[in-house]
């Protein structure tokens, strides 16, 4: 057991040098220990830190929300509704920068990430349910928080209504199952490839601007994506007769599965295949 971590250790060793050492370079093979090496100081933290840090990225996420209902309510009858929901990709990232660059803990963002270590033999499966079981609970009891706190706030400052809630939320929901399902897979997908790209620069104004063209893709497309469409699912929930519990779990279940396929193996596990591949070849 203690052979087994001494190398472990001499392993996080080489990861973090080689991570250090690329700097700005891009290559694959530099990419995928940068990647590597953030997945494992995630496992290092501990779950008291990790289950708070969910809570915060579930609220920062919060503000994409608060922005979607804004721009819902004041275009309302003076465009389209199905250009509003186009136009929702121009507020959709700022939720996203607000918690990539903060560094909290989202679950689309970190799913491609935390399987990494997994593949590479570093940490266990258990390791890694552990590690998204906390982060997908703090994100969603982050996201309830601030929806019920938003939908309290915003009819005082003119800033959207209930019926915007609803509205929204049954937009999201009025896709059948399997919909729902694979366009969660893009969307996790995207994420997944999100990480892989803020991964080969450091450059701030480069790293906003990769979150918000990826996001916008996301909200242009109207994929869907757990931790968003967990706020606004909620609150049609809470203010709506036509939306049960039961609507708001099965959309929760559907969104967090296809997001994990998406980011875990779309991303994570084809990625990490290229790179062996390469590697087995070169030795």
């Amino acid at each position: 057991m203690k052979a087994e971590e001494k190398d472990q250790e001499k392993y996080q060793e080489e990861l973090e040098k080689t991570s250090n050492e690329v700097g700005g370079v891009n290559e694959y093979r530099d990419i995928i220990s940068r990647v590597i090496h953030e997945g494992e100081e995630i496992f290092k933290i501990k779950n008291r830190a990790i289950a708070l840090s969910a809570v915060i990225a579930g609220l920062e996420i919060g503000f994409s929300y608060m922005l979607l209902c804004a721009l819902h309510h004041v275009l309302k009858g003076k465009v389209e509704e199905n250009t509003i929901f186009k136009l929702f990709s121009f507020v959709y990232p700022v939720g996203f920068i607000l918690v990539i660059l903060g560094k909290s803990a989202l679950f689309t963002e970190q799913t491609s990430v935390l399987a990494l270590p997994v593949l590479n033999g570093q940490r266990s499966v258990k390791e890694l349910l552990r590690i998204w079981g906390l982060v997908i609970v703090g994100n969603v009891v982050g996201g309830i928080l601030f929806t019920l706190f938003i939908g309290f706030l915003a009819p005082h400052l003119d800033l959207f209504t209930p019926e915007t809630m609803i509205t929204i939320g049954s937009h999201v929901l009025h896709h059948e199952n399997w919909v729902i399902f694979l366009s969660a897979i893009v969307a996790g997908w995207l994420m997944g490839l999100l990480n892989w790209l803020l991964n080969s620069t450091k450059n701030s104004l480069t790293r906003i601007f990769l979150i918000f063209m990826i996001t916008a893709v996301i909200g242009f497309g109207g994929f869907h994506h757990s931790i968003v469409g967990n706020i606004e699912v909620f609150g049609a929930y809470v203010l709506s007769d036509s939306i049960g519990l039961g609507d708001y779990l099965w959309f929760l279940v559907l969104a967090l599965l296809g997001n994990s396929i998406g980011g875990a193996v779309v991303v994570g596990l084809f990625k990490y295949r290229i790179f062996e591949s390469n590697y087995s070849k070169e030795n």
